[in-house]
């Protein structure tokens, strides 16, 4: 008798401590669906739920429904819980499956396994916009073994639907990709700032583009665009934090033979759709696997360089080269520094092995991209002379070349360097390189000011100046002119920034970008012959400073603003006025060759045009092929030379992703006989810029700015002069 009384204890203590098979009797009569209890939820039919959000505020439901389901998931790290699909919901039009947060579930129930059946008495919680469940205070559970964990739905797109709303078809639910699904690679995997861990992000039939590189800042069919990009993006992530140069369901990661690029369709991959961090997000099953060969399908496979068309006289170029910077390894300084190094002002890399890898990739894509003549940016501003990085790169470019393809590279005058040295007082600037065999400098590089920012007295914004300079090119009779360039960055500080984005979806500084196009413009519209502007310009193919440099017509609609507060020297350039000519009638060759192919850089899964060859008439009529070479872009962070979270990953001395910009490639073919001369486009005449003169430092220092155009002139046409 004692013995039964104290087994009958031990039960209703064992119940009364912890949920259990044996604590709940499942009421099946009134057990809600899942497919239903959604619906109803959108209806609005069910109880004020407890909504979770960012700041922990809520109100919490009285109601609770039945629900029962079978396990397809146990997560413990990125959402705490389990997943259950309905398994008698049939085929509705709201998903099947649910997440129920239930932290320590595996220690709660050591038996809880995929396929496990639970019921339970559930309240219902908004949790960061997504619908979840959470167990109702009483603790009625109960789980049963003994089913087969269930099998994975094939997702696929129906037509004329979004993948967003495929997903939500499908939250909750356990889902498999395959060809079928057709989702490729729209970021490549790398650090996601949201939940802070590094995943990968897919997009349906193609990755996506940047409203503002297909069409102008605010039309409708750039607000269209980002409503589409924002419903068509799948984020793959594994409930465990991923280690620092591994990915878990990714085991033949290799630089080399083992890498996943932007545009790769990705498939034989599973797990279950969640809502979090306002994305929809595939949390995979601990068993998920993908192999190289399992990429059948890639629409941007890794690549030489392009070969020359046949015809090719020069082959120009222009590469960022990401923070080439050898001040930490015994280079000379730059301007930012003071009076002796500190790691503060090296951006570039931080230990000598780091920076020869960075080189060795460097060096790697130049010798395979064969440029004659070669526009670069992101090189540290550390002056012409042994210690230079300009100098270190080429030298180092110089051994892997056979004689007859040495390089050289332009050096300005002095008298327009700041602090005599140095190309302005930022930490980079831009260079030029060239092939002596081919082509002959006209004397010293010159510079095109452009303008700063001024609050008051005091300087609240600079712009890094253009590198200029013109050629004699063997053979011919014609100069050539090739100006690099570099403007001002979409995350930089400038009179104009709040602390968002703006919405116009153009990146911060967009209206002193247009001042420094314009200034670029009134300067370049009047050299005469052939000239070529290369660089990183930081704006889409039709953002404002893109179309100031090139088609813009004004449009009472949508209009284009300048900087507020600019000067050149102590003149003020531009206060917030609208830019009311047309634009300069520079020729955008990536888009004229290539169309919506003109890809040089991406950005959260967007891709784009940053790198630019926008030429005059007299060049773009020479032009026989532009190619954006895409081996960095498309490629993942983790395969630069950086050791930062990098772990143990062996890291390769190939090109691919030797920069996080992809290198332009411009074809010329032979001179003909006849050149157009007439370059300038604009239906206003532009006010002509100031000579630079010994007290002119740059946009980055004091003294009057300008730019030495006469040095640049043809030798036969300043005589006529």
């Amino acid at each position: 008798m004692n013995a039964t009384r104290n087994l009958l204890s031990l039960a209703i203590g064992l119940a009364l401590a912890s949920p259990s098979v044996f604590a709940y009797d499942c009421p099946t009569d009134q057990i809600l669906p899942i497919p239903q209890l959604r619906a109803d939820y959108q209806a609005g039919k069910i109880a004020k739920a407890e909504t979770v959000n960012p700041k922990g505020s809520g109100s919490t439901s009285t109601g609770t429904e039945i629900v029962k389901g079978q396990v397809t998931a146990i997560v413990q790290k990125l959402t705490k819980g389990i997943y259950l699909t309905d398994t008698q919901a049939g085929n509705t039009q709201e998903s099947a499956g649910i997440f129920v947060y239930l932290p320590d579930a595996e220690k709660k129930f050591p038996d809880l396994k995929p396929g496990s059946e639970v019921c339970f008495e559930a309240k219902i919680q908004d949790f960061f916009g997504g619908l979840q469940l959470k167990l109702a205070d009483n603790n009625n559970i109960q789980v049963t073994n003994g089913s087969e964990a269930p099998a994975p739905v094939m997702l696929k797109v129906r037509d004329g639907e979004s993948l967003a709303a495929t997903l939500k078809r499908h939250e909750g639910m356990l889902v498999a990709l395959d060809s079928a699904s057709d989702l490729r690679i729209t970021r490549t995997y790398g650090f996601d700032y949201g939940p802070k861990r590094s995943n990968m992000v897919l997009s349906h039939k193609e990755p996506l583009l940047k409203p503002t590189q297909l069409h102008e800042a605010n039309s409708p069919e750039a607000i269209a665009l980002n409503e589409a990009n924002q419903n068509n993006q799948l984020v793959i992530e594994t409930d465990i934090k991923a280690k620092d140069g591994k990915i878990a369901w990714f085991p033949e990661l290799n630089a080399d033979t083992g890498y996943l690029r932007v545009g790769d369709q990705i498939t034989k991959l599973q797990g279950v759709v969640a809502f979090n961090h306002d994305k929809w997000r595939l949390i995979l099953s601990p068993d998920a696997l993908l192999k190289m060969g399992d990429i059948q399908d890639s629409q941007a496979p890794r690549q030489s360089a392009p070969k020359r068309p046949d015809g090719t006289k020069l082959r120009l170029g222009s590469f960022n080269v990401l923070n080439y910077f050898n001040s930490g390894v015994g280079g000379d300084i730059n301007p930012t520094c003071g009076d002796a190094f500190t790691p503060k002002c090296n951006r570039g890399a931080p230990s000598e092995s780091e920076f020869e890898l960075q080189r060795t990739k460097i060096v790697s894509a130049i010798v395979d991209m064969d440029a004659d003549l070669l526009g670069l940016m992101e090189i540290e501003n550390n002056g012409y002379q042994d210690g230079a990085a300009v100098k270190n790169l080429v030298d180092e470019l110089n051994k892997r070349v056979s004689a007859d393809k040495q390089y050289a590279y332009v050096i300005p005058d002095s008298k327009l360097l700041y602090q005599g040295k140095f190309f302005g007082s930022d930490a980079i600037g831009q260079a030029i390189i060239y092939r002596p065999a081919l082509l002959s400098p006209q004397g010293a590089a010159d510079i095109i000011r452009l303008p700063v920012q001024k609050s008051g007295d005091a300087r609240a914004a600079s712009q890094r100046d253009s590198l200029v300079q013109t050629f004699t090119v063997k053979g011919e009779a014609e100069p050539l002119t090739l100006v690099v360039n570099h403007l001002k960055s979409k995350g930089s500080g400038c009179l104009e920034n709040d602390k968002s984005e703006p919405a116009d979806l153009q990146g911060k500084c967009n209206e002193f970008r247009v001042s420094a196009a314009k200034a670029l413009g009134d300067a370049v519209t009047k050299l005469p012959g052939q000239v070529l502007l290369v660089g990183d310009f930081n704006s889409y193919a039709k953002e404002d400073p893109i179309r100031v440099l090139t088609d813009y017509v004004p449009n009472p609609s949508h209009p284009i603003k300048t900087g507020q507060q600019t000067y050149l020297g102590d003149t003020l350039y531009t206060d917030g006025q609208q830019f009311s000519q047309p634009g300069y009638g520079l020729i955008d060759l990536n888009v004229k060759f290539n169309g919506k192919a003109a890809i040089s850089y991406s950005f959260e899964g967007e891709q784009g045009t940053l790198d630019y060859a926008l030429a005059n008439k007299a060049m773009a009529e020479r032009v026989l092929k532009v190619s954006d070479w895409h081996i960095n872009s498309y490629e993942m962070k983790l395969f630069e030379y950086g050791k930062k979270n990098s772990g143990v990953f062996e890291k390769s001395e190939n090109m691919f992703r030797s920069s996080d910009h992809d290198p332009v490639i411009i074809d010329l073919k032979a001179q003909s006989n006849t050149t157009t001369t007439d370059t300038t486009q604009t239906a206003e005449t532009p006010t002509k810029p100031q000579v630079a003169t010994t007290s002119d430092s740059n946009s980055n220092g004091g003294g009057s700015l300008g730019f030495g155009l006469l040095a640049l002139l043809p030798l036969a046409w300043r005589r006529r002069r």
